[in-house]
């Protein structure tokens, strides 16, 4: 091997290492920023307690009921109108709520009660009494839902009126299920220059390799 071809293959070895140098750092740098994002997500998670039936509500009363699926709830609370104004709905008719969430029932008008027509097994939801029980304006019932799934319930003196409500426990509102990992927009960015420059090194390695710098003189 002559002098000349042993500085070649030295000049090409250390642009070589110099080239796996600058990719292994890019790569290193995606690394870091990926690991600088946030995970979002929780979990919430209602207890299961005693049920407190009865009240005093009855039939043009005022009067508060409530009721659990068995433990005290410990989670939030949401609200349902019923009857608003005189009209023969529940507002809001559709509530997706996290296990563990009371919601509780305010009568806005007369004549009306909250019956459930499914629920999920084990549930044990009873609703508001029974169904020839109805109560008043000012009468409020509330209950803890610790069951996840869909619960449908009705206005029976007015369900062919269409008073009807739906409850979701759980899914995308309630669950805990956590959510990947959030990138931030710095992240990504450094993504994609730090790819571009390991993508331009790597041809830079490989245009030397396969023409060795030797490009040919030039005619005068």
């Amino acid at each position: 091997m002559t002098d000349g071809e042993a500085d070649e293959l030295v000049t090409r070895r250390g642009f070589l290492l110099g080239s796996a140098g600058v990719a292994a750092a890019g790569a290193a740098g995606t690394a870091a920023a990926q690991d600088g994002t946030t995970t979002s997500g929780g979990t919430t998670t209602g207890g299961e307690g005693t049920t407190t039936g009865g009240g005093n509500g009855t039939s043009g009363g005022e009067g508060t009921t409530t009721s659990g699926e068995g433990g005290g709830g410990g989670g939030g609370s949401e609200t349902v109108t019923v009857g608003p104004g005189g009209e023969l709905v529940f507002e809001p008719a559709e509530l997706q709520i996290s296990p563990g969430t009371t919601v509780e029932w305010v009568w806005e008008s007369d004549t009306h009660n909250v019956i459930p027509t499914s629920q999920p097994d084990g549930a044990g939801w009873e609703g508001s009494g029974s169904e020839s029980e109805t109560f008043d304006t000012g009468h409020t019932y509330s209950h803890t839902f610790d069951t996840e799934g869909s619960y449908e319930y009705v206005c029976i003196p007015h369900e062919s009126a269409g008073m009807a409500g739906t409850i979701t426990v759980g899914g995308s509102e309630g669950g805990g299920e956590s959510a990947g990992p959030a990138i931030p927009e710095s992240a990504k960015t450094l993504g994609v220059a730090t790819s571009g420059a390991m993508v331009f090194t790597l041809g830079l390695a490989y245009f030397f390799m396969k023409f060795g710098g030797d490009y040919g003189e030039f005619d005068e």
